[in-house]
C-alpha cells in the first residue's frame, strides 16, 4: 500500500515540476514517465490518465494541508489551509486550472457540497426539507465557493487567502442561517397545527 502511494506521489512530483515548463494541456504521458523515471506501463497501472492524475493530486494536496475530520464546523480553518497551500505551489496550480478547470471543479465541488449537505441535515432533526430541497441548498452553495476559488486562482491569486477565506466563511455562514430558517418555518407550522388540531379535539 505504502509503495504504491509513493510511486503515486512520485508521479505527483513529475507532473507537477513538468507544470513549471509547460502548460498541462500539452503535457504527455511521456512527458511525465520520463520525468518520473516509470515507464508507461507503471503510470497505466495507477491512473487511466494525467487527469485521472491531476484529480488524485488535487485530493492528496487536500488530504495533507489538513488532518483533522472536516465538518462544517472547521469549515473556515480548512480553506484557508487550503488556498495557502494552493498559492505555496501557485505555479501548478494556475497552470493546471486555467488548461482545465473541470477537473478541480469536480474535485472542489464534490467536497462542498458533502459539507453543506451535512449542515443542512444536522439543523433540519424534523426532517422538513426533503432531498430536493437539500441537494438544491448543498449544490447552490458549492458552485458560489467552487466559481469564487476558480476566479481567485485565474486572478494570480492577487488577493490575500485570507481575505478569501473570510469571505467565504461569510458565506458558508449563511448558507446555515438559510437552512436554519428554513427549518424554524416549517418547525413553526407544524407546531400551530399541532396546536389548532389540540383545540379542535
Amino acid at each position: 500500500m505504502q509503495e504504491h502511494l509513493d510511486t503515486k506521489r512520485i508521479l505527483a512530483a513529475a507532473l507537477k515540476q513538468l507544470t513549471g515548463r509547460k502548460s498541462f494541456d500539452k503535457i504527455t504521458i511521456a512527458d511525465i514517465t520520463q520525468q518520473s523515471g516509470y515507464n508507461r506501463q507503471t503510470f497505466y497501472y495507477h491512473f487511466r490518465d494525467k487527469y485521472e492524475l491531476l484529480y488524485w493530486i488535487y485530493t492528496d494536496d487536500a488530504q495533507q494541508v489538513f488532518d483533522e475530520h472536516l465538518s462544517f464546523e472547521n469549515w473556515p480553518k480548512y480553506i484557508s489551509a487550503l488556498l495557502n497551500h494552493m498559492r505555496s505551489e501557485k505555479e501548478f496550480y494556475i497552470n493546471t486550472i486555467r488548461s482545465d478547470e473541470n477537473c478541480f471543479q469536480q474535485f472542489l465541488f464534490e467536497l462542498t457540497k458533502s459539507i453543506f449537505h451535512m449542515a443542512i441535515e444536522s439543523l433540519d432533526q424534523h426532517h422538513q426539507i426533503n432531498e430536493v430541497e437539500m441537494n438544491f441548498y448543498s449544490e447552490f452553495y458549492s458552485f458560489g465557493i467552487t466559481g469564487v476559488i476558480i476566479s481567485w486562482v485565474k486572478s494570480d491569486m492577487k488577493e490575500r487567502a485570507e481575505r478569501v477565506s473570510a469571505n467565504l466563511k461569510s458565506l458558508a455562514q449563511d448558507s446555515e442561517k438559510l437552512a436554519y430558517s428554513r427549518y424554524r418555518e416549517a418547525f413553526t407550522k407544524i407546531t400551530s397545527e399541532e396546536e389548532e388540531h389540540e383545540k379542535r379535539n
